[in-house]
């Protein structure tokens, strides 16, 4: 009897240890994700985080209580991997599984990173005009609004909207950066640019003068011999009588005349632009990017 109650005992402790062992199997495997997400071993990180998420829709929920998390974790670590189109989902699903998440102003930043990575700057804008409009995290809404200015900065002419979303961040950590942006736009209007038009008469009046004005020493010097030596085979073959030869002569200069004129316009609208992209560097050389503010969100979580 006594070894009979004995084998019921250890039966009903098995029993107990097999439903524990899940537990701790999925707390398990969210650790050693966490451990690759650390190493920056993003590919299997995602793996680790998807698996967790996988079972955790097989399974009673309350075994897995970090699914919300997992399921952030898991784009994030998609998205490290260039995985666009998955990670795109992954964070789609993490709205609809848990629109009142307060990972959401995360994802949505997260997922306006992706779009602007992959080339989809319209699809990125909208992310961030959602955040910056939401309210739900004041920290997340400035950082849209700091990509919002980028963005527009990027494109000429749109420099008021810029100043608008810098205008529009209160956020104590990244006032200071708004304002920072905010002095370099003012400046753009006072950099050194170069003049077209002043370039292409500077090239019509003397080949290469106007490459030379665009600070291109090469071309310039090129523009100027090759000129020089068709007008001079031009000349010397009307001297010589041979006005065939002149005349084949002349209308290839005059070709290649007029395309050293629009060359040194086009050179130095280039010149203008690369101006421009150095400044707007600067400027923006520390702006934050998604795992600059992620990281500090979730500490806490750990």
């Amino acid at each position: 009897m006594a070894k009979i109650l004995f084998l019921l005992f250890f039966a009903c402790m098995s029993a107990v240890g097999s439903l524990r062992a899940e537990p701790r199997a999925s707390e398990a495997i969210f650790a050693y994700a966490v451990d690759l997400e650390n190493k920056n071993d993003h590919v299997r990180a995602a793996t680790e985080f998807g698996r967790y998420v996988f079972l955790a829709r097989q399974g009673p929920g309350e075994e897995f209580p970090r699914l919300e998390e997992a399921m952030y974790r898991h784009a994030v670590n998609l998205a490290h991997t260039r995985e666009t189109d998955a990670a795109l989902r992954a964070f789609a699903e993490l709205g609809a599984a848990f629109p009142k998440s307060p990972l959401i102003p995360q994802a949505l930043f997260r997922m306006g990173r992706v779009y602007e990575q992959s080339g989809a700057v319209g699809e990125a804008k909208q992310r961030y005009q959602r955040l910056a409009g939401m309210g739900m995290d004041t920290e997340f809404s400035a950082l849209s609004r700091l990509r919002l200015a980028w963005l527009a900065l990027r494109q000429p002419g749109e420099e008021e909207k810029a100043r608008e979303h810098l205008n529009a961040v209160t956020h104590p950590k990244y006032a200071d950066q708004a304002k920072g942006m905010l002095k370099g736009v003012e400046a753009l209007p006072n950099l050194p640019y170069k003049t077209p038009w002043l370039a292409g008469t500077m090239s019509a009046l003397l080949p290469g003068a106007g490459h030379l004005y665009a600070e291109r020493p090469r071309d310039a010097g090129f523009a100027f011999l090759s000129n020089g030596l068709l007008l001079a085979g031009t000349l010397q073959a009307f001297s010589k009588g041979i006005s065939g030869l002149g005349a084949a002569l002349g209308a290839v200069e005059l070709g290649w005349y007029s395309g050293t004129i629009f060359s040194a316009v086009n050179l130095t609208h280039k010149y203008n632009q690369r101006l421009r992209e150095d400044h707007l560097g600067n400027v923006v050389g520390s702006l934050p990017q998604a795992g600059n503010a992620v990281g500090v969100e979730m500490e806490w979580r750990y």
